[in-house]
């Protein structure tokens, strides 16, 4: 079970590809039982939206994350920070249904609400 937890944490803190994270696994990543999820914290949302907005993450390995962390039981979001990082999580994945764009003014409004623990509204 630590090397579960090896592997979650390497890819919330984006180490691992959606890809490397599969093969560690064992492929579909729905299926995959562990006993306590990996927390996902702000800190965590913004590492990862950070290196969006310095270009290091494509839209598509954003959404990704955004989809295992969200859609699969491996991950639950920080107590104390579960509505911020809902809201923020929310945002990220209607860019997917819509096939819209993320600016950085977006990204940087989408950070100051982590950082003040709050709910972002919609973009």
């Amino acid at each position: 079970m630590e090397k579960t937890r090896a592997v979650l944490q390497a890819f919330k803190k984006l180490e691992l590809s959606k890809t490397q994270l599969q093969d560690q696994l064992g492929g579909n990543l729905h299926s995959v039982a562990v006993k306590r999820p990996e927390i996902v914290e702000g800190q965590d949302m913004i590492l990862v939206l950070e290196r969006y907005k310095e270009g290091k993450l494509t839209l598509d390995m954003l959404l990704n994350w955004v989809n295992i962390v969200w859609f699969t039981d491996l991950f639950e979001y920080a107590e104390d920070q579960q509505d911020c990082i809902a809201s923020v999580m929310s945002v990220l994945e209607e860019l997917d249904e819509d096939q819209r764009a993320l600016t950085l003014e977006q990204v940087d409004g989408l950070i100051d609400a982590i950082r003040q623990n709050r709910e972002y509204g919609s973009l």
